[in-house]
């Protein structure tokens, strides 16, 4: 009985230490192993900090990279619009230079015209040398007009300005009572150009040379053709009048 009661005893003690060898055991395990979670979990998260960082960190790179690129960019934006302003700027230099060469050019080459309705080419200096005749003559200098005006109908027989420098030089020998100089220019100026415009003018001073040389009937036969074939001419009605002051 004693030893049954031994034998209970022993195997509740048995089994009571196997139940704390067991929990101790499966304690002792189930520790390890969280224990090993953790660490595991501990080193996971500092591999996340690390990639982290490291993304943060070529972020940050990257970042940089774009705005030295953008910086760069700037820069060379601010050279193109600095480069495009000098090829304007050269571009319309060399407009400028060939219209320039071009004008200077023309000054030496023969240039056609048409000039009070009579076209024909202007030699170089020809219509210099006729502006300054025509300056003489209306700054009351006859005599540098006439010698203008002389040289210039010589020099340059087929001008388109030539009906226009017999005209005043016909005009400034009559200012000059040179009315037989007077006659013979105009006489030839309204041969050669009978439709010119100035040929009325022409005829009324041509009529009062005739007239003030002492030519009365052919001033007067002037004066008549001037009001006949130019009639509604400021120069015919001047004819009228001076035709009545003849009779």
């Amino acid at each position: 009985m004693q030893q049954s009661k031994c034998f209970s005893f022993l195997h509740k003690t048995t089994a009571a230490l196997a139940a704390v060898v067991f929990v101790g055991l499966s304690f002792t395990s189930t520790a390890s192993f969280a224990f090993m979670e953790d660490g595991e979990a501990r080193r996971a998260i500092l591999d996340l900090r690390e990639q982290l960082s490291s993304s943060q960190k070529a972020q940050v790179e990257l970042q940089g990279r774009l705005d030295e690129l953008n910086q760069e960019t700037a820069k060379l934006r601010g050279r193109s619009e600095v480069l495009e302003k000098q090829v304007e700027e050269l571009t319309a230099q060399q407009k400028t230079f060939y219209q320039d060469l071009n004008d200077r050019m023309k000054k030496h080459e023969p240039q056609v015209m048409e000039i009070e309705g009579v076209q024909g080419k202007v030699q170089p200096g020809e219509k210099e040398a006729y502006d300054a005749a025509l300056k003489a003559f209306q700054d009351g200098n006859l005599k540098r007009a006439d010698t203008g005006f002389q040289s210039f109908v010589k020099k340059y027989p087929n001008s388109p300005y030539w009906p226009l420098a017999q005209f005043w030089l016909g005009n400034s020998e009559y200012a000059q009572k040179d009315y037989k100089s007077a006659i013979a220019t105009l006489q030839s100026m309204v041969k050669r150009y009978p439709l010119h415009g100035r040929v009325p003018d022409a005829l009324l001073t041509l009529a009062n040379s005739q007239i003030e040389a002492g030519q009365k009937p052919a001033g007067k036969k002037t004066l008549e053709n001037l009001i006949a074939k130019h009639p509604d001419t400021e120069a015919a009605d001047l004819a009228k009048q001076a035709l009545k002051r003849l009779k």
